[in-house]
């Protein structure tokens, strides 16, 4: 088993007036390579935050990010932003398109920011929408899409370059539930199908069930660990029994 990513102690505190939050304490896990972990937990139990520092959006109080061999907290802030840029992609709750770019462009921003032109990939860039579901509409503009489309679009976007890892922030959480579920499937066959490491940050039950692995956090700690292995269910209702039998 390949470990492709890997958090040691993290603590993050927040300076408030006079004093400061804690909103991790000591967080410590490891993921494989291909592996679909969920982080499950209540609005402000630090999960979001945990997935800020793991993909180095952020970067801990004391504590180390290890990606794909690389430890992200003894780089200086221009390497980290390469390493992120080249190691993980990114997948919000409000999708984060510019609507100035068409379809294919905004699939293409990685390789732009990287210096090279929108064409310059266009088959990585098709076959990437082919995936998605979203052949033929490259030449469209995000407002011309739905909010479906536009987080297909956005997933498209955080695979451009083959990431070493996926991260997911609440990515269903600003659609309707069929469309969250034609989300979380392609996330899921992303995983089972291309071998992408994902971790996924979300507060829905449904949502973790597509994981193999749940951690689950509380007071910025993780405080139990449900494992479901790589299912093809994804009934919700395993997942919720398991929690119930540890109390949460």
């Amino acid at each position: 088993m390949t470990v492709i990513l890997e958090a040691r102690d993290l603590v993050k505190r927040y300076p408030v007036g006079e004093r400061s939050v804690e909103a991790l304490r000591g967080v410590s896990l490891s993921v494989a390579q291909g592996e679909f972990v969920a982080i499950m937990g209540a609005s402000g139990s630090g999960k979001s935050t945990m997935l800020q520092l793991l993909g180095g959006l952020d970067r801990p109080t004391s504590g180390q990010v290890v990606i794909d061999g690389i430890n992200v907290s003894q780089l200086d802030d221009e390497a980290a932003t390469l390493t992120r840029r080249r190691k993980t992609g990114f997948v919000f709750q409000f999708f984060n398109l510019i609507p100035l770019l068409s379809v294919r462009e905004n699939v293409a921003l990685p390789f732009m920011i990287a210096g090279d032109a929108a064409t310059a990939h266009r088959g990585r860039v098709d076959e990437l929408l082919q995936t998605v579901g979203l052949a033929g509409k490259g030449d469209q503009r995000p407002d011309q899409l739905s909010a479906g489309e536009q987080q297909r679009v956005a997933l498209a976007r955080a695979l451009a370059t083959n990431p070493a890892i996926l991260l997911a922030d609440e990515p269903t959480g600003n659609l309707d539930f069929m469309t969250g579920t034609e989300i979380l499937k392609l996330l899921w066959d992303s995983c089972d199908r291309l071998g992408q490491t994902i971790v996924l940050v979300t507060h829905e039950a449904r949502a973790a069930a597509y994981a193999d692995r749940v951690l689950v956090v509380r007071d910025g700690e993780i405080r139990d660990e449900v494992v479901l292995g790589r299912r093809r269910d994804h009934d919700p209702g395993t997942l919720i029994a398991r929690l119930a039998g540890l109390g949460l």
